[in-house]
C-alpha cells in the first residue's frame, strides 16, 4: 500500500477514534484526511483495493460488521450501533422544532450539525441546528427563532439540555466561509462542515456552503460532500407559511425592517453585556457577535478533540505495524 494513503487512512481512523466511531468503507473514503499536501485522490474502487488489499496479520486496522476501527476498539461497533436509535429519536425532534424555525422571516436554511450529524449523540445530547438568515437581519431573525422555540418549549436553556435543540450559531447568507472561526488543525470544523445535514433548505444554499468553503480540500482527499437528507428528514414551511413569511419579509425587508433589525440588536446585546461569565470578551472564536454572524459556543472543545488526535497520532507512528 502506498505509504501515503495508508497514513491517512490510520489518521482518519485516529480523529474517530476519540468520539468511539468506527467507520464503514464508503465514510472512510469520504472522510480521508491529507497530512502532507500529498495529492492522493484515487477512485473509490482502487481505494477499496488498496483497504483491504493488505493480509490481515499485518493490516493496521482492523475491521468487523463492515466497519474499520483502530487495534483493540471492537467495542466501538457495538457503540456505534446503539447510537443509531438514539440518533433517530434526535432527528425526529429536530425536525419538529425545525419545522418551527421554518416559519420565521429571514431564515433561509437550516442544517442539523454537531454529534447528531455525526452519528455521535448520546442519550442526553441537545439538538445544535446551524442557522443561514438573510443578511442584515441576523438579530432579528435570531430573536423570532429563540421566542418561538421557548414558547414550545423546545429551545435548550441553561438547566435544560436534552433533546432541547441549541440556538447557538447563526450566519449571514453572504458569509459562509467559516475559515475565519478555525483553529489551527481543525479537524474538527472540517467535518462538522463535511457532515451538516440540510433540514430545512428550500434554495439549496447547501451548495451554496460548500462552494465557500473550498479551502477544506486542502484538508480532505475528496473535498467537502453534499451530505443527502433522506425525505423523512427533510421540512417544508407548505403554502401558509411561504406567503406569511413573504409578506413578513416584504414589510420587514426596508427602512421599518433596518429599525426594527437594530431594536433587536441593541436588546440582544444589553442582555449578553449582562452574562458577565460569557467569553464573549476573549479574543478567539468561541463567541462571535458581529452583524454577519452570531457563535455562542462557550464550551468549545476543538482544541481537546484536537490534542487527542494529534497524541493517537503519535502513538500510531510509534507502532510496530506503521
Amino acid at each position: 500500500m502506498i505509504d501515503g494513503l495508508k497514513k491517512s487512512i490510520l489518521k482518519t481512523l485516529a480523529y474517530f477514534d476519540i468520539f468511539n466511531h468506527p467507520l464503514t468503507k464508503e465514510e472512510l473514503f469520504r472522510y480521508l484526511l491529507i497530512t502532507d499536501n500529498s495529492d492522493l485522490r484515487i477512485k473509490y474502487t482502487d481505494f477499496i483495493k488498496q483497504l483491504d488489499g493488505l493480509p490481515g496479520e499485518v493490516r493496521p486496522w482492523r475491521t468487523k460488521s463492515g466497519f474499520y476501527f483502530l487495534p483493540g476498539q471492537e467495542k466501538n461497533v457495538a457503540t456505534r450501533q446503539a447510537r443509531v436509535k438514539i440518533s433517530e429519536q434526535k432527528m425526529k425532534i429536530a425536525v419538529r422544532g425545525i419545522k418551527k424555525i421554518a416559519w420565521v422571516p429571514f431564515v433561509r436554511a437550516v442544517f442539523v450539525c454537531n454529534t447528531i450529524a455525526m452519528g455521535v449523540a448520546e442519550e442526553n445530547s441537545d439538538i445544535d441546528v446551524f442557522i443561514i438568515v438573510k443578511k442584515n437581519r441576523i438579530f432579528l431573525a435570531r430573536a423570532l427563532a429563540t421566542l418561538i422555540l421557548s414558547l414550545f418549549r423546545i429551545r435548550r436553556t441553561k438547566n435544560k439540555i436534552n433533546n432541547r435543540i441549541c440556538l447557538s450559531f447563526y450566519v449571514a447568507d453572504d458569509q459562509l466561509n467559516l475559515e475565519k472561526v478555525g483553529i489551527k488543525d481543525d479537524v474538527y470544523l472540517i467535518y462538522w462542515l463535511n457532515n451538516l445535514i440540510p433540514v430545512y433548505d428550500p434554495e439549496g444554499l447547501h451548495k451554496s456552503v460548500v462552494k465557500a468553503n473550498k479551502w477544506v480540500e486542502r484538508y480532505l482527499i475528496n473535498s467537502l460532500q453534499l451530505f443527502v437528507t433522506s425525505r423523512q428528514w427533510k421540512v417544508d414551511n407548505g403554502k401558509v407559511g411561504k406567503f406569511f413569511k413573504k409578506i413578513l419579509e416584504k414589510v420587514w425587508g426596508a427602512k421599518y425592517g433596518d429599525l426594527i433589525e437594530a431594536q433587536a440588536k441593541g436588546a440582544q446585546l444589553a442582555k449578553m453585556k449582562m452574562n458577565y461569565n460569557s467569553a464573549q470578551n476573549i479574543p478567539d472564536t468561541r463567541v462571535i457577535v458581529s452583524d454577519s454572524m452570531l457563535k455562542f459556543h462557550e464550551n468549545d472543545r476543538r482544541e481537546e478533540y484536537r490534542e487527542k488526535w494529534l497524541e493517537k497520532c503519535r502513538e500510531i507512528s510509534n507502532s510496530p505495524n506503521f
